[in-house]
């Protein structure tokens, strides 16, 4: 047996991913999907219970972050957060929206022959 723990020096005790989510692995909301955007909804004031990652995913998303630019900046599995997201969308404590669909191949190739005609 090796005498090696599983710390990092600086930040102490490293936690698994799913302990985040309590072994969870399904949001609260089929909305949040890998292309949601994600908006804190009021205020920063969170109520009690919430974890760390709460309140940092809270803080981020005072402006509008795509929940995949949430993930990389917590530098935890899209998967966690979703299902952290889902926990805060559940309180309203954030809002999901969607991105527009972008246009069909029909609309764009008629504007490349627009454009080719100019």
């Amino acid at each position: 047996m090796s005498d090696e723990r599983w710390l990092d020096e600086d930040a102490g005790p490293i936690v698994p991913a799913y302990l985040l989510t309590r072994g969870r692995t399904v949001p609260a909301s089929e909305a949040i999907d890998l292309i949601a955007v994600i908006i804190t909804a009021g205020g920063l004031t969170a109520p009690v219970g919430l974890g760390p990652e709460h309140l940092i995913i809270l803080q981020k998303c005072t402006k509008p972050t795509r929940l995949v630019d949430v993930a990389a900046e917590l530098n935890l599995p899209i998967g966690v957060v979703r299902v952290l997201v889902g926990d805060l969308y559940a309180q309203e404590l954030v809002q999901v929206e969607h991105p527009p669909p972008a246009p069909d191949a029909k609309v764009l190739l008629e504007v490349i022959s627009g454009l080719k005609a100019l």
